[in-house]
């Protein structure tokens, strides 16, 4: 039961969305509800519904410095390069970014072409000639003004892109700092030692996602809502020349968004440096995750429906009848009350006030009749609700740079990250976790009647208890048409464990789920009407990250545990899936250093594979305070065949000398008989064969801080 005083002292913000001077009640999210795409009539009306959401207003945005004299701002120079054209590349065996889909690129922090390496560090690009590795050398450096987070490579064609970080900049174009500013700068650099600059956009909100599929770049921002008289809508500037994107690009929908982002999708050719580029925003509630197949983009977030706001809603509903004429004259002031002066969430913790007081105001009967009333209504209400989370889904269709919306939906639960989906014949796959249900009970006081003290009135006394479990979390898959319905679903997996990682590969899914063990599953998915478990396996640890080996065998990167659940260092695992109603854990290798860490678990782009050279490889780390000969930092380098796994060795990176208390390798990949490992500060060459050392690139800037750093 849930404690009306408990209520009373937590007075949620809820969002709502009126026009000006107008209040409307709560509402909730409605996972029926069709969830076709809105679009905004006019900038006034843009400007209205973003105005709800404000919590402060950031006056230095407004009536922005739109004038002639953004040629004076501050800008990259724009250039078109005369280059002289490259020689053919020869056809070297080397690795790409390791991504979910293979045809579909994934922005990253190094890149190669099998000659060059191209990577960053903090806000430096460096060219590195790589190979033959005796050779390699440092070829150009390039100091950015802002933060790159990610670069792609085609031809020679280099696009670098991240957030940028300059306040009279972003003052001068009335952005508020909290909507923030992206680039993306296109290079030519077929001539490796002078790179030139194309092209720079700068794009207002932060970077979030890149891909890109065959030569074009999709490229993702999400800005939070920002009020402005002029330019309201996002900002795109391509070199010195601004303009905003048409209010009829922006696309919202009919959900009850409680703090709404704009999340835009930019398109451009990177190989085209004179091709326009295209956009388009869609208002969601903070971007979690992005999927790409060849044919669309998903963009996913979740929605909750707030047990406090349904007790809130509940609780108005029940009083506001009773209040005196003075008092509902004073809650139709505050509802009328404009939004620039009173935002949602203060009109209703004016109203909630009005309210308690109320409450307070009644004697101790009248109080314990109205918090029944209530509590009955609340636990009634909750009933109607079988998941109080749904992942909210996006479907945008790609189609040579064209931008498009086709449909949206909604399923329970929330999803780990980008491998919770997956689309295969125009049928989408999705793996989440519904999380436990709790409720706040209460006990009333057990005296009794001849124990009330004489002539004084009634009173109860409410006892609030511990926060009880209602339901255990638990584990769904669904599949979902072209329009984002429900074709299928098995639910109910795994009671009391959550979601540690999911691979699609054809028309199988492999999950796990941990608490005290690791559930690994295999699920049918080939009949997206009829899904079934085909088989589990139970063994300590978990796995964090699923990659295939062959189709019958999957690798595992995570975590030992005991038997009790207690998390221990790395874990690397080979599960033979060949007989699907058993699989089995047929290899594994886990650290001996119970603090050992690997940035494989978390970041798909720091695991080097390949079945051919019989190669893994993954950042690894570890500090022991007592045993400093236990200790390590840099990339741990396996042997792994379809039924072993061994440590050949560790390429050290701990002289890089960055990062003392975390993982100093960010990334690896090979040339031909060559490993690339990289820190910050350092790109290490070693052979595959041998591990012997080959030589060692430090990446430095031009330009040295104040003090000489040894």
């Amino acid at each position: 039961m849930i404690a009306l005083s408990v209520i009373l002292l937590f007075i949620a913000s809820c969002k709502i969305i009126p026009e000006p001077g107008t209040y409307k009640d709560t509402q909730f999210f409605d996972p029926e509800k069709d969830l076709r795409p809105l679009t905004f009539s006019s900038e006034d009306q843009f400007n209205s519904f973003f105005k709800q959401y404000q919590q402060g207003r950031d006056f230095g945005g407004f009536g922005g410095v739109f004038r002639s004299d953004v040629a004076m701002m501050e800008s990259a120079v724009v250039s078109k390069a005369v280059s002289p054209e490259a020689a053919p590349s020869a056809q070297r065996d080397f690795s790409k970014t390791n991504v979910q889909v293979e045809s579909i690129d994934e922005a990253d922090i190094i890149k190669t072409d099998g000659n060059y390496i191209y990577t960053i560090t903090e806000k430096t690009l460096f060219i590195i000639k790589a190979y033959p590795g005796e050779d390699a050398e440092l070829i150009s450096t390039v100091q950015l003004d802002n933060y790159p987070q990610g670069i792609f490579i085609d031809g020679d064609y280099l696009g670098v892109f991240g957030n940028t970080d300059h306040p009279k900049l972003l003052n001068k174009l009335g952005i508020g700092r909290t909507r923030g500013m992206s680039f993306f700068t296109r290079y030519n650099v077929a001539d490796k030692k002078n790179p030139k600059v194309e092209k720079e956009f700068k794009l207002e909100g932060s970077y979030f996602e890149a891909r890109m599929f065959g030569d074009y770049v999709y490229l993702v921002t999400v800005a939070w809502p920002d009020s402005r008289l002029h330019y309201p809508t996002p900002i795109i500037m391509e070199g010195t020349v601004l303009k905003s994107m048409p209010v009829s690009d922006i696309i919202y929908f009919p959900i009850p968004y409680d703090s709404p982002q704009m999340a835009t999708i930019y398109s451009f050719k990177l190989s085209e440096p004179e091709k326009d580029i295209t956009s388009k925003t869609l208002v969601v509630e903070g971007a979690n995750n992005l999927y790409m197949s060849e044919n669309n983009l998903y963009l996913t977030y979740t929605k909750y429906i707030n047990e406090w706001q349904i007790s809130q809603k509940i609780t108005k509903e029940a009083v506001e009848p009773m209040l005196s004429p003075e008092e509902r004259s004073f809650v139709e002031k505050i509802k009328a009350a404009d939004p620039d002066i009173l935002s949602p969430g203060e009109k209703e913790q004016k109203i909630m006030q009005v309210i308690q007081d109320f409450i307070n105001a009644l004697d101790g009967e009248g109080q314990e009749a109205l918090r029944d009333e209530i509590e009955k209504k609340v636990q009634n209400t909750l009933q109607e609700y079988e998941f109080l989370e749904y992942t909210v889904i996006h479907k945008v269709s790609l189609d040579k740079g064209n931008i498009e919306v086709k449909a949206s939906g909604s399923v329970p639960g929330h999803i780990t990250n980008q491998f919770s989906l997956d689309e295969k014949d125009d049928v989408l796959r999705i793996a989440t976790t519904a999380n436990e249900r709790w409720q706040i009970s209460k006990e009333q006081d057990a005296r009794g009647e001849g124990e009330k003290p004489a002539g004084q009135a009634e009173k109860t006394r409410i006892t609030i208890m511990p926060p009880i479990r209602r339901s255990s979390s638990s584990n769904n898959i669904f599949t979902l048409d072209k329009s984002l319905k429900i074709l299928g679903s098995l639910k109910g997996l795994a009671e009391g464990e959550q979601i540690y990682s999911a691979r699609f590969i054809g028309g199988r899914l492999y999950m796990v789920t941990f608490r005290q063990v690791d559930p690994f599953f295999v699920i049918d998915l080939s009949n997206p009407t009829n899904i079934k478990e085909l088989g589990k396996l139970k063994i300590p640890g978990f796995s964090r990250y699923l990659h295939p080996y062959d189709e019958d065998t999957i690798i595992g990167i995570g975590r030992d545990a005991s038997d009790e659940g207690r998390q221990k260092g790395i874990k690397i695992s080979l599960f033979d899936v060949s007989d699907v109603k058993n699989p089995q854990e047929i290899a594994k290798w886990a650290a001996k250093e119970r603090y050992s860490q690997t940035t494989a678990e978390w970041e798909h782009k720091a695991f080097l594979f390949s079945k051919e050279k019989e190669l893994l490889v993954i950042p690894g780390y570890n500090y022991d305070y007592n045993d400093r000969d236990g200790s390590y930092n840099g990339a741990l380098v396996f042997k792994i065949t379809k039924d072993d796994i061994k440590l050949r060795g560790i390429i050290d990176h701990s002289e890089a000398k960055r990062q003392w208390y975390a993982p100093q390798v960010e990334r690896s990949l090979y040339i031909e008989e060559l490993l690339y490992t990289k820190s910050p500060t350092l790109l290490r060459i070693n052979e595959i064969e041998s591990l012997e050392k080959v030589k060692n690139i430090e990446l430095k800037k031009d330009k040295e801080g104040p003090y000489k750093m040894y």
